[in-house]
């Protein structure tokens, strides 16, 4: 009880931290990327520094589509990291498609089912799942053992 109690104050503490020193002139110091990485955390589209050393951030909010742009497609890494991820969240594939001009992964609706992705997560539980039912060996066809 305690030590959790200690890790909550001093998360907040680092927190409340990186929230003063962002609000703080100081994110001038290291230039104009670090006051913008500041505006970022604060949930603002960018900042720029003046001759005085302050940080001014945009007026403009940043929304899930900017936040998304920003980020990199899972299918940079390609075709199988895009289904693997798809799988990991318990849809049966996933494909990568152009959207909007970009590559974009698109997770298929249907699920797998909890016996498929128990028996194929990794393949030695299909295997020994086969074993256990008297057969000699087992592996995975896709998502069927």
């Amino acid at each position: 009880p305690f030590k959790k109690m200690n890790s909550i104050v001093l998360s907040t503490f680092v927190v409340l931290l990186a929230v003063n020193l962002s609000n703080a002139g100081f994110r001038c110091t290291f230039g104009n990327p670090v006051c913008t990485a500041g505006c970022v955390l604060l949930g603002q589209t960018s900042g720029i520094c003046d001759n005085e050393g302050t940080c001014h951030c945009s007026e403009k909010s940043i929304s899930l589509s900017n936040l998304k742009s920003l980020l990199p497609s899972r299918c940079n890494l390609g075709d199988s990291f895009c289904e693997g991820t798809c799988n990991a969240i318990g849809r049966k594939t996933g494909i990568c498609s152009n959207k909007d001009g970009a590559l974009d992964c698109e997770c298929d609706e249907e699920f797998l089912s909890a016996t498929d992705f128990a028996l194929c997560a990794a393949e030695s539980t299909c295997r020994l799942d086969c074993q256990a039912n008297g057969k000699a060996t087992g592996e995975c066809d896709g998502w069927k053992c």
